[in-house]
């Protein structure tokens, strides 16, 4: 009897997820039962994942990520190159949500739709405040998105969005009418910017969307909460109780499993009850942001939330297993924040994502500069520390500082908060390529040879200024080591150019120099030149501009192609206007030998950047795509190439420069597909220093397969490749292309000992 009932067990294990035609089965069923067969709700695992943060230059981001695809709560700059490096693959994104219309909650999108494209998206849903749709419109004009479809659903509290993971329920929630009417007025107010004549210039674009924005807020909502309730477990078919009761193999199984009483062939009805394990409890998340003082009460007193909390429970499943505030230290502090907070279930975990926080997210950045640092700690300056500080301490064991990589469990058994430490210690990388055969001596040879150079240069007594620190190196894509293109030319203590300013650029500066010593970086920045539209060289902008107003209110000059405006005056007129922090020049008005600007207006810029001349040429890349020369005080001249393929422009306005950096996107060898793409290979960016008499050509921009070695000719002695977060004098030049062989010992074999 029990071989039999094994046997018979082994059966309906192998048949009970068929979908079987069998009509002996199927006919036994009523109409209105096969009416009620839906798709099964998948059996699937998930937690929540913190991406970032949302310390001084690092996103707030939360990810479910689920086996079967993966939902994003805010997108601010730096999601596209942390979720490489922490396994939230946006491959498997099929929905964004948005709590607010500000830039630190949709500053990451651009780029992580475009590398939701590349990775064969070909769909995604945005939930957000009404008006979205103009947002992705406007960074069309220079995010080219051909095979994505972005659909919008409709924000409805009466119908929330479904799917076989969850279902999320949206909480509109908007200003008292008295704060309205206060915004709408201040929306009114007329924006203009300062033109390269030094006149203002009102901004008709800025101001219809003003007029725009002023009715919407009459209209829609400009905040969401997410009420998020992921589906339960389905409980396990219990195969013994279905021989007892005669269940024969087959999709009768499936149909129990299901939640559907079945009838078998001989009339007898089995109940799904009786036959399969309760179902296990839903889990709920909050996602909600206050992000002013404004919507501090219509958040208290908004009903919907009543029913989640502790004075109102009527049933266990209706505890809240978490809450992610995307809400600012000065709002979530107050009084009446916290009491709100203790409404909720003692269970409830809460989970804080703003400014205070510390954590930058990423490890990868940190092991890199370690590495690069035993070649020669000047030039490759550890990174400051403070992102390995210990967060802000909280009122409650069940309050925590959102940290990067820090999850919540939700399926198959939910379970508390756990912190993921990204940070190693510093021995730790040191020992692992201090193993490779040979690193060694090579790294011993190095010093040696960098010690005999440095005398014969007499680098220990030269200028603290002007100097360069490389803060993006990477192409349209940022990896775990490179960013994108951002160049800090420090012309002294006080004064500063950017030279393009990519996603994620503030964040590197953070890094680099510290989040107090960044605050002053940020004042001393004078100027910042932007080479072409495309977003990878300017979706750092108004990041970085938010943050510098809030130190100074000096303007700087704003230097970018005209067909920018219009993404400017976009920006000023819907969201965080920054349109106070720039005056605009346009690139053309710079033109080698016809330069539109009035003489007083180019003294004026000249005397304020300490420098003597700036000028701009026409390089073949998209449209508008500019190189630009900066000639110093001392008559050393900078030039950059921006993005360009090798052209004759560019050595036209280089000739005799003392630094050429130019990009190098490609290998040697690959000049079809260089081309194609519009850039230059690592021999054509050699060629054409050579060709302009510059005296040191230093490569950058690479393509993310060249990110740790790129490959450039043998003896070549003017030539260098820039890594992130490098910083040398001009006079130190000399040394970047002595590093090339032991960087070639050490990144060749680390990849195989451990991956950066």
């Amino acid at each position: 009897m029990l071989q039999i009932r094994t046997c018979f067990c082994k059966c309906i294990s192998r048949n009970i997820n068929s979908l079987s035609n069998n009509k002996r089965y199927t006919m036994n069923l009523s109409t209105t039962q096969r009416k009620k067969i839906k798709k099964p709700c998948l059996d699937f695992n998930a937690k929540l994942k913190v991406l970032g943060s949302g310390a001084a230059g690092a996103p707030s981001c939360i990810c479910l990520l689920t086996d079967h695809s993966n939902y994003i709560f805010n997108c601010g700059e730096g999601v596209q190159r942390l979720s490489q490096e922490h396994q939230c693959k946006l491959s498997k994104v099929g929905n964004i949500f948005v709590t607010y219309s500000s830039w630190k909650n949709l500053g990451g999108i651009p780029g992580s739709l475009l590398t939701a494209q590349a990775s064969g998206v070909t769909e995604i849903n945005i939930h957000g405040p009404e008006g979205f749709d103009d947002y992705i419109k406007a960074i069309k004009s220079f995010v080219h998105l051909p095979n994505l479809k972005i659909t919008y659903p409709l924000i409805d509290e009466s119908k929330p969005y479904k799917d076989n993971i969850m279902k999320v329920s949206y909480v509109h929630i908007t200003k008292s009418l008295k704060d309205t009417k206060e915004s709408s007025s201040d929306l009114v107010n007329e924006e203009y910017h300062i033109n390269a004549n030094h006149k203002r210039v009102i901004d008709e674009e800025t101001n219809k969307q003003n007029t725009k924005t002023e009715k919407r807020t009459k209209s829609g909502p400009h905040l969401i909460c997410y009420i998020c309730e992921v589906h339960p477990r389905r409980g396990k078919l219990l195969i013994n109780k279905c021989i007892d009761f005669g269940v024969p193999p087959g999709p009768l199984l499936d149909t129990l499993k299901n939640g559907m009483d079945v009838t078998k062939p001989d009339g007898t009805i089995v109940r799904s009850k009786d036959v399969v394990e309760p179902d296990s409890p839903k889990t709920t998340f909050i996602v909600l942001e206050c992000p002013t003082e404004e919507y501090l009460d219509p958040i208290l007193n908004h009903p919907t939330f009543l029913k989640y909390q502790q004075t109102e429970l009527t049933e266990e499943e209706s505890e809240v297993f978490c809450i992610f505030h995307f809400t600012p230290e000065n709002i979530f502090t107050t009084q009446q924040y916290q009491d709100w907070l203790k409404k909720f279930s003692p269970n409830t975990e809460h989970i804080v994502l703003n400014n205070e926080n510390t954590c930058m997210g990423s490890e990868a950045v940190y092991k890199n500069q370690y590495l690069l640092n035993m070649l020669h700690p000047e030039i490759f300056p550890l990174l400051n520390k403070d992102c390995f500080e210990k967060d802000k301490e909280t009122q409650s064991n069940n309050v925590h500082r959102a940290r990067t990589a820090q999850t919540l469990q939700i399926r198959p058994v939910p379970s508390c908060l756990f912190n993921a430490e990204i940070y190693k210690e510093p021995k730790t990388y040191i020992d692992e390529v201090s193993q490779i055969p040979d690193f060694t001596n090579v790294l011993k040879e190095l010093k040696i040879i960098i010690n005999k150079k440095s005398a014969e240069l007499n680098l220990g007594t030269i200028l603290d200024y002007p100097r360069i620190v490389m803060l993006g190196t990477g192409c349209s894509v940022p990896n775990k080591v490179r960013n994108t293109s951002s160049i800090l030319l420090q012309i002294n203590k006080d004064c500063s150019i950017l030279l393009d300013c990519g996603e994620g650029t503030l964040g590197q500066i953070i890094r680099f120099f510290g989040a107090s010593e960044s605050l002053n970086i940020l004042r001393t920045i004078k100027a910042v030149y932007i080479s072409h539209i495309h977003a990878d060289h300017h979706l750092g902008l108004m990041g970085l501009l938010l943050r510098r107003k809030e130190v100074t209110d000096e303007m700087l000059y704003l230097l970018t192609p005209k067909c920018m405006t219009p993404w400017l005056n976009y920006y000023n007129g819907q969201f965080e206007s920054v349109v106070q922090q720039y005056i605009l020049v346009h690139n053309g008005d710079l033109y080698l030998d016809s330069h539109k600007l009035s003489k007083y207006f180019e003294i004026t810029l000249y005397n304020k950047l300490n420098i003597n001349e700036i000028n701009t040429i026409h390089v073949t890349h998209c449209k508008e795509s500019y190189g630009i020369a900066i000639t110093l005080q001392d008559n050393k001249k900078i030039v950059y190439s921006g993005d360009t393929i090798f052209c004759r422009n560019l050595i036209k306005l280089g000739q005799n420069c003392n630094l050429l950096i130019h990009e190098a996107t490609i290998e040697s060898g690959l000049e079809e597909l260089a081309k194609s793409k519009l850039h230059s290979t690592t021999s054509e960016a050699i060629k054409a220093g050579k060709y302009m008499n510059a005296k040191f050509i230093l490569l950058t921009h690479f393509s993310q397969r060249y990110s740790k070695i790129p490959f450039i000719p043998d003896k070549e002695a003017n030539v260098g490749i820039a890594y992130d977060n490098m910083e040398f004098r001009l006079p130190q030049l000399s040394l970047l292309p002595l590093f090339y062989p032991c960087i070639k010992v050490m990144f060749n074999e680390y990849n195989k000992v451990l991956d950066v």
